[in-house]
């Protein structure tokens, strides 16, 4: 049986959360964008989540600390779709979930960064 350690991990649960915000939000995206932006933001927002899970169960720290990196980078794949879907006027009002994203980029920014200090 594998070993799922990483659902005990608060910043996973908080990317599942962010997950359902963010697929909340796109519902509202238009069919045009079906297959573009909306589609792209989904499968950032769950790169989040994955790449916590997949760094979780590797061996070492600095492993770990490398995917907590491609976890934030998706989350800004995530900010940046957001920001271009309010320039096209998709959307609107994201003060909310802009705030999500800084909050949940500081928390995946600070477990990358003790990993780090931990092995150096």
């Amino acid at each position: 049986m594998v070993k799922t350690m990483y659902r005990e991990l608060e910043i996973w649960k908080e990317s599942i959360s962010f997950i359902k915000e963010i697929y909340f939000i796109s519902d509202k995206f238009p069919k045009s964008e079906e297959y573009n932006l909306k589609s792209q933001i989904r499968r950032a927002s769950v790169s989040v989540s994955l790449n916590i899970a997949e760094g979780k169960c590797r061996h070492s720290a600095k492993d770990f600390a490398h995917f907590l990196n491609l976890s934030s980078s998706s989350l800004n794949e995530v900010d940046a779709i957001l920001y271009i879907c309010e320039k096209l006027n998709y959307i609107n009002n994201t003060i909310a979930i802009h705030n999500n994203i800084k909050i949940l980029g500081k928390r995946i920014n600070s477990l990358r960064n003790k990993l780090l200090k931990n092995i150096a």
